[in-house]
């Protein structure tokens, strides 16, 4: 998923990743001004199998790639390390809670317990935040 955070009002949106390449591009090529972009670094856990590390690293490459075509500024994080410093394990529903509690008012975008990627995209970007 994917989150885009107004440092100003707190207010984040998040959505799922697109599905096809070119509407990535065009909703990339919709952002207003981003001063900074967190990609959370894929990870690859030996059960998932090779075709699924296959498609994360394809939609990875294609996200990049779009950022980089914006002039987007990128920085990566890997699950571990923004996880620990917000406390959490691996657990979505954990993820999802502490979304709700940073974020009461945009807690409806995450409601659904597969939508945990938009909980943990909007965790991402207050990870990212200016400190």
């Amino acid at each position: 998923a994917i989150a885009i955070l107004d440092t100003e009002t707190m207010h984040v949106k998040t959505t799922d990743m697109p599905d096809t390449t070119a509407a990535l591009h065009d909703f990339v090529s919709a952002l207003p001004i981003i001063k900074k972009c967190i990609i959370e670094k894929p990870f690859y856990p030996a059960m998932i199998g090779v075709t699924d590390a296959t498609k994360i690293a394809q939609a990875y490459g294609t996200l990049m790639g779009a950022l980089a075509w914006r002039d987007i500024p990128t920085e990566e994080v890997r699950p571990a390390k923004w996880k620990a410093a917000m406390d959490l394990s691996s657990s979505k529903a954990a993820s999802r809670e502490k979304a709700n509690q940073l974020f009461p008012d945009n807690a409806d975008q995450w409601t659904r317990v597969k939508d945990d990627g938009r909980a943990e995209a909007a965790l991402i970007a207050w990870w990212g935040m200016p400190k």
